[in-house]
């Protein structure tokens, strides 16, 4: 079970996370804060909950979830075009690669849930939290961390398919 000093550890990493100047969304999230008057921390957990509402019980379910798998990664994908990563370990052109290679891995992840879910369709709407799982699994894909789902997907699923139909030419 977590400990309180465990779960405050977490809530600070995030609260560092929402107030580094640096990252896509600090523009949105200073705004929302100076207009509310709300920690940046509580305006994330109200727009969670409100997506998570949205999501189990909105008309609009999918809609919301295509919209979040879209728009960070997107916002993420053109930052690296117009302003590539530097990285301590190695030189510019290292990072950015790295970074935008990430970008990738999550694209062809998200296009193939789309195409599967495309010809799967009527029987994914008769699983009640569905759209729910599908956000959480987009999420856990573009997440910033180095083994995130679309980068366990590629090296479990997608690479290993390619290189069987390279092999067999």
């Amino acid at each position: 079970m977590a400990s309180a000093t465990k779960i405050q550890l977490v809530m600070d990493i995030i609260d560092g996370a929402l107030y580094d100047k640096s990252n896509p969304w600090n523009g949105a999230f200073g705004r929302v804060e100076v207009l509310t008057g709300l920690s940046r921390l509580k305006v994330l957990m109200c727009v969670i909950l409100l997506t998570s509402v949205l999501i189990v019980y909105g008309t609009s379910a999918e809609v919301v979830s295509n919209a979040i798998g879209l728009v960070y990664p997107a916002v993420a994908t053109i930052s690296l075009t117009v302003s590539p990563p530097m990285s301590r370990k190695y030189e510019r052109v290292s990072a950015a690669t790295e970074a935008l290679n990430e970008k990738f891995t999550y694209w062809m992840t998200f296009t193939a849930i789309l195409i599967l879910e495309s010809l799967c369709r009527p029987v994914l709407r008769l699983l009640p939290l569905y759209q729910m799982c599908r956000t959480w699994f987009f999420i856990w894909c573009f997440a910033p961390i180095r083994d995130n789902g679309s980068a366990y997907i590629y090296d479990a699923i997608i690479r290993p398919q390619f290189e069987h139909s390279v092999d067999s030419d």
